[in-house]
């Protein structure tokens, strides 16, 4: 509008008419109109674009029938929007011609209620992800589209099961430690007593530990133990489990077996620690090992702990006798 052509009673008509369109806007405010009455000047569209696009988790809109209707820029990211727009969610991801038990929307459908889920997805590279649904209801509370929200949790997983094995591992052999051991021994007691089946519990130390310490120093001592638990792992069965229970003391279950086969699997043990010379480039020495050897089908055992306590007994009876040597206890050696 050219204002320098107007007359001083024109100029006044327009500040007249621009006071009346603000008056107007505040009585609209004022009233709680402002959103309907600003309708007509918003393009809702590229809001919610706008508004979801600026988010990093992977966002998408399904319908009653699965189809996708809307992505954010993430999702698009990772999927062509060609592709990705009016297909059906279990078939673009999941290649499935119905919707799965565990497709989030589906559970939304059904319920009306959000649905919250932590899972690996193979169509996202294995990663992990935080799964939320929620559902987008009409006026009448008909749930007409679910909004569908990946999260990727892949490195709080991995710092959680970091977390997790730290807890139970022993940082310096790498096999579980004595407490999470401890918690297995319960367990397959508890299973085999259901079963009815074998279990083999052998417990042994390194003969003379403190004198090698000594003689050697501790960084010896610690290549030694790392070397004895390489050893063992590789002389035990796929099924067998193996812990450090102390400083020097090393313990090993041995599912489904018997008193026979514990002793054999044991003195094959007891054979190759003592014929392995461990060499750390420095000092090369060899050693001997005191093992103790219980069967649940061989002892009258109340529990897990009386089981621990009579290896640990076997173990000792096997170190009174001089060491270097594999000691079986059985009923009859109470009595």
């Amino acid at each position: 509008m050219n204002y320098c052509n107007k007359s001083r009673e024109e100029l006044a008509e327009d500040v007249a008419r621009l006071r009346k369109r603000v008056e107007e806007l505040e009585q609209v405010a004022g009233s709680g109109m402002t959103e309907n009455s600003l309708d007509r000047h918003l393009d809702h569209n590229r809001l919610w674009q706008e508004t979801f696009d600026v988010v990093d988790d992977l966002m998408y809109i399904v319908d009653r029938e699965f189809k996708i209707v809307r992505a954010n820029k993430a999702t698009c990211d990772n999927f062509a929007p060609a592709e990705l727009l009016g297909k059906k969610c279990f078939q673009f991801f999941h290649q499935l011609n119905n919707p799965a038990n565990h497709c989030p929307a589906c559970k939304v459908f059904h319920s009306g209620k959000p649905y919250h889920v932590e899972r690996q997805e193979p169509f996202l590279e294995n990663r992990w992800f935080a799964v939320s649904a929620y559902p987008i209801k009409d006026d009448h509370g008909f749930v007409w589209q679910c909004l569908v929200v990946y999260r990727d949790i892949t490195d709080s997983k991995k710092m959680i099961n970091k977390l997790n094995e730290l807890a139970i591992k022993d940082d310096l052999t790498g096999l579980i430690n004595r407490r999470h051991f401890i918690e297995v021994l319960a367990r397959e007691f508890r299973l085999a007593a259901r079963r009815g089946s074998g279990l083999v519990f052998m417990l042994f130390t390194v003969d003379k530990f403190k004198e090698i310490n000594s003689s050697c120093g501790r960084k010896f001592g610690d290549f030694l133990l790392k070397e004895i638990s390489t050893v063992l792992v590789s002389n035990v069965r796929n099924t067998d489990i193996c812990g450090r229970i102390g400083a020097d003391e090393f313990g090993v279950l041995l599912p489904d077996a018997d008193a026979v086969e514990g002793q054999i699997i044991a003195r094959n043990i007891h054979s190759q620690m003592c014929q392995f010379v461990f060499d750390d480039g420095e000092i090369g020495r060899q050693i001997s090992i005191s093992v103790g050897v219980v069967a649940n089908n061989a002892m009258n055992l109340e529990n897990h702990e009386d089981f621990f306590s009579l290896a640990d007994k076997a173990m000792h009876v096997a170190k009174s006798e001089g060491g270097n040597k594999v000691v079986l206890l059985m009923d009859s050696d109470l009595q």
